[in-house]
């Protein structure tokens, strides 16, 4: 019987296991860093019994972002027992871009306020060994085209455009405001009421949501600042609107809540709308097909194209008003570059399947393939480029194309100076949130975004259970397994005196 009752007693025992993931390692290193107030943190200063400690850095598109949000509502949800017993800190994986100033801007438009550290690479990168994190730098070529697929396409890809006529001139892929708004309204099947008007394209309706002609309302244009990290309506029309520079626009009724408008995340080129009764819909224009560039390239040149949707996908019907002939005597042809034969070849499929695109040529039908110039026929040396780079394009679309280690210069596309500033990078990490108990072991480890802050709570409760951090109200009675132990021990002896008896 005593064997039993020990049986279900230790059976009924509940077992000792974290939502997050488990450590047992020794207590990390002593450290101190510099904090978004250019005051020093250090660990050992720290008067919480527990520490929780997070690595991300600012300009983390995805992960970094949720991981504070969750951290913020586990600091606002910690049991008033524990609110003065728990401490967070979070430091950055990117010291070389966030200084104290770009961490405080941060914080501000999160809502934190705890210490957030930076400092010295090599410093900083002895506090991540310590904790057992890696990250490693990959830096971004800027003539590497699979950097985005909006801004890596402006060096290299084109559209050579042959006339009826038989002249050539090569387009560089230029979107506009006007192009964003299309490719989203495309891939989302969103329906565009849209006029051309001496002043440039105008939208006048959005999915059945036509402005009224007494202007009671209308459709506006924004822009969104990546530097002020603010909404701004467009000084110019969306026509003008250059998507490589600005490639986050939004359409809002003039009479809708602006507020409705989010902060965008990451560098996919999005487009935004907030209907007049304040429904709002979002896309993102995450694909690059030959329907972008061909787009893209007429809208940049100012040459009129009419492209339109169909169930089999987009077709060019008219380029600069010009249209086949109802005998069909002739009609637009779509070829592709074959970069191993070095010759032009009739494209076997739509503009819309054709991906990542580098050089198309819209001709008529009856141009043959050795009439359509080669890709870079109007490139020439010269010294505008700075001896630097050679010329693309021609017209108001020449623009150079720079040499290694050399960019256009502010404000002209015609000049190449050498690159100052030290290369573009990203990081690739895993970003890691740890619990530290008293003695500043890591206890419990948490794996970028992917948990819960109810769990994380859960978690640091039972740590300062665990460690007696606070006064437990269930010290003062007997545990449940007490009970059943005196229960068992009673039992066993009745059942010894009965025997004997």
């Amino acid at each position: 019987m005593v064997a039993c009752l020990l049986s279900v007693t230790l059976m009924g025992a509940p077992a000792s296991a974290y939502n997050g993931n488990e450590l047992n390692k020794v207590s990390v290193s002593n450290f101190a860093l510099p904090d978004q107030n250019n005051s020093v943190y250090n660990l050992s200063f720290a008067t919480e019994e527990i520490v929780i400690v997070s690595f991300l850095f600012t300009r983390c598109p995805d992960v970094c972002p949720v991981i504070t949000q969750n951290l913020k509502l586990v600091e606002n949800t910690l049991p008033d027992n524990l609110q003065d017993k728990v401490g967070f800190v979070s430091i950055t994986l990117d010291p070389k871009y966030d200084t104290a100033e770009v961490l405080t801007e941060y914080m501000e438009r999160h809502g934190v306020d705890w210490p957030h550290l930076t400092g010295d690479v090599d410093e900083v990168r002895d506090v991540w060994s310590s904790f057992g994190i890696y990250t490693e730098e990959y830096i971004l070529d800027p003539h590497d085209d699979n950097i985005s697929d909006m801004e890596g396409q402006v060096h290299n890809s084109s559209v050579v455009y042959v006339t009826p006529e038989g002249t050539s001139q090569e387009l560089m892929y230029l979107p506009t405001g006007m192009t964003m708004t299309a490719a989203a309204a495309s891939e989302a099947e969103w329906t565009l009421n849209t006029s051309k008007t001496e002043y440039g394209t105008m939208v006048n309706g959005i999915n059945g949501y036509d402005s009224p002609e007494d202007w009671r309302w209308w459709w506006s244009l924004k822009l969104y600042n990546a530097t002020s990290e603010q909404w701004e309506t467009s000084p110019v029309g969306v026509d003008s609107v250059n998507a490589l520079e600005v490639p986050h626009i939004a359409w809002l009724a003039s009479n809708a809540n602006e507020s409705l408008l989010h902060t965008p995340m990451g560098d996919t080129p999005s487009v935004q709308i907030v209907h007049p009764d304040n429904t709002t819909a979002f896309s993102n224009v995450s694909s690059f097909t030959g329907y972008h560039l061909t787009q893209g390239a007429f809208d940049g040149a100012g040459i009129d194209v009419d492209i339109q949707d169909s169930q089999y996908g987009h077709f060019l019907n008219s380029i600069d008003g010009e249209a086949a002939p109802s005998d069909w005597s002739w009609w637009w042809s779509l070829r592709v570059w074959n970069e191993s034969s070095s010759a032009w070849e009739n494209s076997d499929v739509g503009m819309d399947l054709i991906n990542e695109p580098m050089t198309l040529a819209w001709a008529p039908n009856s141009t043959a393939h050795d009439d359509i110039p080669s890709p870079g026929f109007a490139t020439v040396d010269n010294d505008e480029c700075s001896g630097h780079g050679w010329v693309m394009g021609s017209g108001g679309n020449a623009h150079c194309m720079c040499d290694e280690g050399y960019e256009w210069a502010e404000g002209d596309v015609m000049m190449c100076v050498a690159v100052q500033s030290d290369p573009e990078y990203t990081l690739g990490h895993f970003a890691y949130t740890y619990i530290l108990d008293e003695e500043r072991k890591p206890r419990v480890r948490y794996i970028d975004d992917s948990w819960m802050a109810s769990e994380f709570v859960e978690d640091i409760v039972q740590l300062a259970d665990e460690d007696n951090i606070v006064e437990n109200d269930n010290e003062r009675i007997p545990s449940i397994g007490l009970l059943l132990s005196v229960a068992v021990v009673s039992m066993a002896a009745i059942s010894l005196r009965s025997k004997s008896e």
